[in-house]
C-alpha cells in the first residue's frame, strides 16, 4: 500500500491510470478486471457470511420450526441489495458505513469477552500448531482481509495534509493487525479444532448472542453496497459510453445492469456457501495478491530510479505475490470440500 502511495504522489491518477500512464492499455485493462473481480468476490463472500448468520439465528430463534436453506437466505438478500445497488452517489452510504461500523465493534467486543471468559473457565483447548493442509488457505484469507488497497488512492487524494498518509495508513493497519491475529488467536484457543469458519456459530445460545449476531449481520449487510459500488462503476462506464441523467431509458436500463450484478453475485455466493473459508482463500489468492502485491510492485518498479536495494524489493513483492496467487489458487481448489461443512443446527432437510 504504502508503494502504491508512493507512485502516485509521484505521477498522479488512479489506479488504472497509473497502469496506462507507465505500461500501456493492457495494464489499465488488467486492473480495472482485478478491481472488478476483487469487489465482486468480496460481495459474493459477504453475501455468504450473511446468509449463514441469518440462518443460524432464525433456526436458534424458532427451534428449527421454519428452517430455510442457505439459498434461500442468500435470494433474500437480493430484495435490499438491488434497490441499494441503484444508488447513485457513494456518499449516501455513509450513515450505513458509521452504523456497521458501530456493529462491528460491538461484536469484536463480544466475541473477545467470550474467549477470554472460556478460557478462563475451561483452560486451553487442544490446538494443532500447525496445519499444513489447511495454512496455505490461511495466507489467502489473509490477503482478503486487507482488501482496502484499492481505496488507498482515493484516500490520499481526500486529504488535506496528503503527507501524512504513511503514518495514518500504518497506523490504522497496526490496530487492524492487532485486532486479527486477538480475535483469531483467542478464539481458537478457547474452541480448538470445534472452531467453526464464522465464529458468531458457537457463541452460547441466549439473547446476548442473539443481538450481536443481528447486529453483525447488518453491518455486513450494509457493507455490501460499498464494496459493490466501484464494480458497477466500471461495468457501466463500459457498457454505457453516456450518462443516464435526463434519459430515464438509459437509467433504468443502468439499474437493469447493476440488478443482474447483484443476482450473479447471488449464483457465485450460492455455488460457494458451503465452503466459505475455501470461497475467501480463493478470492484472496486470485483477486486481491496482484491487486496488494504484483501490481503495486511492477509500477514501483517501473518508476524506481534509485538504490538497487528498492528495485529488489519491487522485483521481491511482484515475486512473492505471483507464488501466492497461484499457490493458494491452486490449494483453494484442490482442497474444496475436504473441510466439514458449517454446523447446522437443524439436521432435517429445509423447507426452501
Amino acid at each position: 500500500m504504502l508503494v502504491l502511495a508512493e507512485v502516485y504522489q509521484r505521477v498522479g491518477g488512479s489506479y488504472s491510470e497509473l497502469g496506462l500512464k507507465l505500461f500501456g492499455p493492457w495494464a489499465s485493462r488488467t486492473i480495472t478486471v482485478s478491481i472488478l473481480l476483487a469487489q465482486l468476490g468480496f460481495c459474493s463472500a459477504y453475501t455468504i457470511f450473511v446468509a449463514t448468520n441469518a440462518r443460524d439465528l432464525w433456526n436458534s430463534i424458532t427451534q428449527c420450526q421454519y428452517n430455510f436453506s442457505p439459498t434461500f437466505w442468500v435470494v433474500l438478500q437480493l430484495l435490499a441489495y438491488i434497490p441499494l445497488a441503484w444508488v447513485r452517489k457513494i456518499k449516501q452510504f455513509a450513515p450505513f458505513a458509521l452504523a456497521a461500523n458501530v456493529f462491528i465493534m460491538a461484536g469484536l467486543g463480544y466475541v473477545l469477552t467470550f474467549d477470554v471468559a472460556h478460557i478462563a473457565s475451561h483452560g486451553v483447548a487442544e490446538i494443532v500448531q500447525y496445519n499444513p493442509l489447511r495454512f496455505p488457505l490461511l495466507i489467502g484469507t489473509a490477503v482478503f482481509a486487507f482488501e482496502g488497497v484499492t481505496l488507498v488512492i482515493p484516500v490520499i487524494d481526500s486529504m488535506t495534509h496528503k503527507d501524512r498518509f504513511p503514518a495514518v495508513l500504518s497506523t490504522s493497519l497496526g490496530v487492524c493487525i492487532v485486532v486479527f491475529i486477538a480475535i483469531g488467536s483467542l478464539s481458537y484457543l478457547a474452541l480448538g479444532d470445534t472452531v467453526e469458519t464464522v465464529i458468531l456459530l458457537n457463541l452460547p445460545k441466549a439473547a446476548p448472542t442473539y443481538l450481536v449476531q443481528l447486529f453483525y449481520t447488518l453491518a455486513i449487510m450494509f457493507s455490501v453496497p460499498l464494496q459493490l459500488f466501484p464494480a458497477v462503476r466500471i461495468l457501466e462506464s463500459a457498457v454505457f459510453p453516456r450518462s443516464g441523467k435526463g434519459n430515464p431509458m438509459v437509467k433504468w436500463q443502468k439499474n437493469g445492469v447493476r440488478a443482474l450484478v447483484v443476482c450473479l453475485i447471488a449464483c457465485i455466493a450460492i455455488f460457494g456457501a458451503d465452503q466459505l473459508d475455501n470461497f475467501i482463500a480463493i478470492i484472496g489468492a486470485l483477486a486481491c495478491t496482484p491487486l496488494s502485491f504484483i501490481f503495486p510492485a511492477a509500477l514501483h518498479y517501473r518508476i524506481s530510479q534509485g538504490h538497487p536495494w528498492t528495485r529488489l524489493k519491487d522485483l521481491f513483492l511482484g515475486l512473492l505475490g505471483c507464488i501466492i496467487m497461484v499457490y493458494v489458487t491452486y490449494i483453494g481448489i484442490m482442497s474444496w470440500g475436504v473441510a466439514a461443512p458449517t454446523v447446522d443446527r437443524c439436521p432435517a432437510s429445509p423447507l426452501l
